[in-house]
């Protein structure tokens, strides 16, 4: 197959050089600062789990030029090593914001590439923005250009499309020209991989950071003048047919500038994977307006797409992590207390006996009419009362959205018992002014309780 005349990287590569703060839409810096201030919750809530503990360790024993700063934690390494544990920590809630068309968690690796960069070079808050719009753009477009076939067929989408993102993110910090960011996409793009087969696992989250470390190396090799094709991202080249039998290259370039799909992020208030929220919104809701008794329950019935169940239809989850991806869990959880908070996705909880007598309840069926965010949920209660609900659009939806307050209150949340309250405060403060900021370590000092800020 000959590759098309389209010239999709050259025009993506040039729309990330040409970026400036002063041409993005106000909605787009607003929703930048409300996804640094979500991935800032989750990188430092995440710090103190046993998979960010290793990588953690590994980076220490590994050693490095102190550049950059490993969040919570104070720990001071190379951007490249950084990168790689704040991108762990990030996602390893699995409570970071996500994008339920293209299936990916964008900012995990995104600003975990940027913000050790952004801290090593001093960037200033505008710096910070306008490449995070940049390589979110980025990442989304290449998504959009492979469809679903490529995470249907075991790719995870965060993994490949993350790399992307944080290439042209970073490059975009670096002041790297179009040849440069082609360059560096390329090489994002022959580092690209990722399966699903590790949900539920450590291998996760570690997806995330991988990207993340991955995306800064490309782009500083890039600036180092180390080639690599220029045409990647252009159909027929064997990136695209690799990873996807229905490449679109045309989505890369259509509209590119005038829409921002940033604007189409989901914040999660539950911490597990996006496709199990229908669900627990659906018990969440019925609990508070029918106050559900669980010793009454005798059965629950869950309509959900497909896909749905395919990737979180774990039946008999073994550990936390791989509650995350159990709609039986998580509903479970809904129903006994109201909630799919992150203490409640231990090991322990898994194998609660009032949990698993919950779980042998659910009936899971599904329908290929429904799309992804969509779930019709029937208990059937003693003597014959049945409470039923649909949900469209669960909360945290770009339909159904959390508000800043929202998202501020999540944060507070995650950073108990880490950072003091008036740190947690000043860093609400900062993220929501950042434009403003003059270098954005005096943020990474703030989020390091080690830290003097």
């Amino acid at each position: 197959m000959e590759r098309t005349e389209g010239k999709a990287t050259t025009v993506l590569a040039d729309f990330v050089a040409r970026s400036r703060y002063e041409n993005l839409p106000a909605e787009v810096v607003a929703m930048s600062k409300k996804c640094l201030l979500d991935w800032l919750g989750n990188a430092i809530g995440g710090s103190c789990e046993p998979a960010a503990r290793h990588i953690i360790d590994l980076v220490k024993e590994m050693g490095g030029k102190k550049q950059a700063s490993i969040l919570g934690v104070g720990i001071r390494t190379n951007v490249i090593n950084a990168a790689l544990a704040n991108g762990t920590m990030a996602h390893v809630l699995d409570y970071d914001d996500a994008h339920n068309v293209l299936r990916t968690h964008p900012s995990a690796p995104l600003i975990a590439a940027l913000l050790p960069a952004a801290e090593c070079c001093k960037a200033t808050g505008r710096d910070f923005i306008t490449a995070m719009a940049a390589g979110f753009e980025v990442s989304s477009r290449v998504g959009l250009a492979l469809g679903k076939g490529y995470y249907e067929a075991g790719w995870h989408a965060t993994a490949i499309l993350g790399r992307f993102g944080a290439c042209a993110g970073v490059g975009r910090l670096l002041g790297l020209d179009a040849k440069g960011l082609s360059y560096a996409m390329a090489l994002a793009a022959t580092q690209a991989g990722g399966l699903r087969d590790v949900f539920g696992t450590m291998g996760k989250p570690f997806h995330a950071g991988k990207a993340a470390a991955d995306g800064i190396v490309a782009a500083m090799l890039a600036q180092r003048g180390f080639t690599a094709p220029m045409d990647i991202l252009d159909g027929g080249s064997y990136f695209s047919l690799v990873f996807s039998l229905a490449y679109e290259s045309e989505a890369i370039t259509k509209d590119l500038g005038i829409a921002y799909d940033l604007t189409n992020i989901s914040f999660k208030p539950y911490a597990a994977c996006l496709l199990v929220h229908p669900v627990v919104d659906g018990l969440i809701l019925l609990g508070k307006e029918y106050r559900l008794t669980p010793e009454e329950i005798e059965e629950v019935r869950v309509e959900v797409a497909p896909l749905n169940i395919k990737v979180a239809g774990n039946e008999r989850p073994a550990s936390g992590l791989e509650g995350k991806f159990s709609i039986h869990f998580t509903a479970a959880l809904a129903i006994l207390f109201g909630r799919a908070g992150t203490s409640l996705f231990s090991d322990d909880m898994v194998r609660d006996t009032r949990v698993r007598s919950m779980m042998a309840k659910i009936r899971l069926e599904g329908r290929p009419d429904y799309g992804e965010t969509e779930a019709n949920i029937c208990v059937r209660m003693r003597r014959g009362v049945v409470r039923e609900i649909r949900v469209r659009f669960p909360k945290g939806d770009p339909r159904n959205p959390l508000s800043l307050a929202e998202i501020q209150e999540k944060f507070t949340d995650l950073c108990e018992g880490l950072l003091s309250k008036k740190r947690v405060q000043r860093i609400v403060e900062l993220v929501g002014r950042l434009e403003d900021e003059k270098d954005m370590a005096a943020l990474a000092r703030l989020c390091c309780k080690n830290c003097r800020g």
